[in-house]
């Protein structure tokens, strides 16, 4: 598939006609990494915004005790490095692959201009910066504010709303991050995180799927145990 057709499925760019598509993907080049590679690293300069065409990313940074802070998990459509294109400052955190994923690299000597051209493409990037920043918000608050189970309430409703399959009886059907990632995002530990779930398992809250990590999620119930808090 060549690069403008895949770029035409990706979110940030879904809004171009076909002359703008062709304009970006000119700028793109392919990168094949492969599973646990560092694809960025917090504090290098950063020159390159990062479009995912296949795959998975962490994107974490470390505590001043020396502990990883997962605060995103991003697949195939959504981007990185958009803020050191913006600002030119050193990358904000590290990005590492969950599995082997391919990248569009586009560099910010050539998108700039690009972006002084076509609008469209500066007010979704903009958009999206402004999307991420209120989720950072929300994790912050969360942590600031609740208990280990309702952080975890928190984060599985949102989860469903963004990555879930709205089911007919209601629940959300969803591949969930290990145990050890979610802990990891929710500044706990793996132990308490899968306590937690196990309990919301007995509860039937939380549902084994079919297939491998697949889970049936009760999303409604979830939200009216954050309302009781």
């Amino acid at each position: 598939m060549e690069m403008h057709e895949m770029l035409r499925k990706v979110p940030l760019f879904s809004e171009l006609d076909d002359a703008e598509l062709r304009a970006v993907a000119s700028l793109a080049s392919s990168i094949d990494i492969r599973k646990k590679s560092t694809v960025v690293q917090e504090h290098d300069p950063g020159d390159s915004l990062f479009v995912i065409l296949d795959g998975e990313v962490k994107i974490s940074t470390y505590s001043s005790e020396g502990r990883e802070v997962v605060l995103a998990l991003l697949g195939k459509g959504s981007f990185f490095g958009e803020m050191s294109l913006l600002d030119e400052e050193p990358r904000s955190a590290n990005v590492t692959t969950m599995e082997d994923s391919k990248f569009a690299n586009i560099r910010r000597r050539d998108l700039v201009p690009l972006m002084m051209e076509q609008p469209a493409i500066a007010l979704k990037l903009l958009s999206e910066i402004a999307s991420r920043l209120r989720k950072t918000s929300r994790v912050l608050e969360r942590i600031s504010s609740m208990d280990v189970p309702h952080r975890l309430y928190s984060y599985l409703v949102d989860h469903c709303h963004r990555f879930g399959r709205h089911d007919n009886d209601g629940r959300y059907s969803t591949i969930l991050p290990t145990h050890q990632l979610l802990a990891d995002q929710l500044s706990t530990s793996r132990e308490t995180i899968s306590r937690a779930i196990s309990q919301l398992k007995k509860d039937g809250i939380l549902v084994q799927g079919e297939g491998r990590g697949k889970m049936r999620v009760d999303a409604d119930a979830l939200e009216e145990m954050l309302d009781d808090f």
